[in-house]
């Protein structure tokens, strides 16, 4: 009966584990990814232009919709969004679902490997 209980338990917390998170992101890969993917709408240099997109620098613990010199869509102004591991992985996966009339046409990452590779990078690379 004990066995049972603990597997159920470890189920139960595997379940509860976002994809994203259920395996360590590779930040080398998530660079490889950002380049092929993110930068030519985003820098992430401090003091970086915002372009297509707004500059990533410090986003991590950032309002959304709230850095200077960018012109976000109402949507994002408004949605409440304090940037964190979770908000990025969940907007990054499909940005209109979680912002919608967001001003982003990403259509998204779906592949949970690569999100956790891209939020590894991230981490490292907006600090």
């Amino acid at each position: 009966m004990k066995r049972g209980m603990t597997a159920l338990a470890t189920v139960g917390f595997v379940l509860a584990v976002p994809p994203a998170f259920a395996q360590e992101g590779n930040a080398e890969r998530g660079q490889r990814l950002f380049n092929q993917q993110c930068r030519a709408c985003h820098t992430l240099e401090q003091g970086g232009a915002s372009t297509t997109g707004p500059n990533l620098h410090g986003v991590f613990g950032r309002k959304a919709g709230t850095l200077a010199g960018y012109e976000f869509s109402d949507a994002m102004k408004n949605s409440g969004i304090v940037w964190d591991e979770a908000t990025l992985v969940e907007y990054n996966r499909d940005p209109k679902a979680k912002v919608p009339d967001t001003k982003m046409v990403y259509p998204g990452l779906k592949q949970p490997g690569q999100l956790a590779d891209l939020i590894a990078y991230l981490k490292q690379a907006t600090q």
